[in-house]
């Protein structure tokens, strides 16, 4: 499996670089679009998505797209009011799927066994076809139990090979007893009160700590289990890079928000996230480095 991994706390990327765009089916289709403008698609009878159309997009030139996953108890409008994914101040050139998910949640949370792979392959072919898409640049980005189905996505062989890169977002990621070793135990620090950054229970499942679940990334992706480190911010926010023995450096990074910041996207600006838990504005723009980041890890 080949992954690519951020996380604000956390990102995944591809372990081989270096690709030329991939035209989708779409690039030929001569289909009708709007610039900076959303499409509401749906999806059988009780699913849909988002499309944000870029303002820069030529219908004629491979796009990279983003699928970007609501949180639980949240909705895709919810996730396309928070990610800044539709700014134009920061993104002219992505486009932007908002997959929503049954019952406001996602595939692997507390029993939930929804087909949300099956659904997020047809979002990708969906607008494939629709879109002039690269196919070497799909990427995944969520936040909360959006985040920690990005995860899923990241462990699952067919995603992984379609999807090029991962940044989950505050992520929740359930996971089996042997990431603990015998045990599920209580964290012992707890930075977010919603989730904890230290390992324990929640719900029906376990939690890792986040720095453990990046170097376990780090080593699947067959780099060493040393990380370089070094201040993002003067307001505590740390940045950890995998791979710099390997000379893959930054293929698997970890984001550290800093103390202050509670269960929110991180944003230098006031947000839905950060207005309803009161811990913003953040020092940096989590929007901002995932897009620098799956700008350097499209697939090969």
């Amino acid at each position: 499996m080949r992954t690519s991994l951020l996380f604000h706390a956390l990102a995944v990327a591809s372990s081989i670089t270096g690709s030329h765009a991939a035209p989708s089916p779409g690039c030929s289709s001569g289909g009708a679009f709007v610039p900076d403008s959303v499409v509401n698609v749906t999806v059988g009878d009780d699913r849909y998505y988002l499309v944000y159309i870029p303002v820069n997009y030529d219908p004629e030139e491979p796009a990279p797209l983003v699928l970007s996953f609501h949180g639980g108890s949240r909705i895709a409008e919810q996730q396309l009011n928070l990610d800044n994914l539709t700014s134009k101040a920061f993104n002219r050139d992505y486009i932007v799927a908002y997959p929503n998910g049954v019952d406001k949640t996602w595939y692997g949370v507390s029993g939930v066994t929804t087909d949300d792979i099956g659904f997020t392959t047809t979002v990708i072919d969906e607008i494939s076809a629709a879109y002039c898409v690269d196919t070497a640049r799909l990427f995944a980005t969520g936040k909360s139990q959006g985040g920690g189905f990005v995860g899923q996505l990241a462990c699952n062989t067919t995603a992984s090979r379609r999807i090029a890169a991962f940044a989950p977002v505050s992520a929740v990621f359930y996971i089996s007893a042997p990431w603990f070793g015998d045990t599920c135990k209580p964290a012992t620090v707890p930075i977010k009160p919603t989730i904890n950054y230290g390992e324990g229970p929640r719900k029906d499942g376990c939690l890792p700590t986040i720095p453990h679940w990046a170097q376990m990334w780090a080593s699947c992706d067959g780099l060493g289990p040393a990380n370089a480190s070094r201040p993002l911010t003067d307001e505590g926010a740390v940045l950890y890079e995998w791979g710099s023995a390997e000379g893959k450096r930054g293929l698997v990074s970890h984001v550290f928000s800093g103390p202050n910041i509670d269960h929110s996207w991180p944003s230098t600006f006031n947000n839905p996230d950060n207005i309803l838990h009161k811990d913003g504005p953040a020092s940096f723009n989590a929007t901002t480095m995932i897009l620098e980041f799956f700008e350097k890890y499209p697939l090969p």
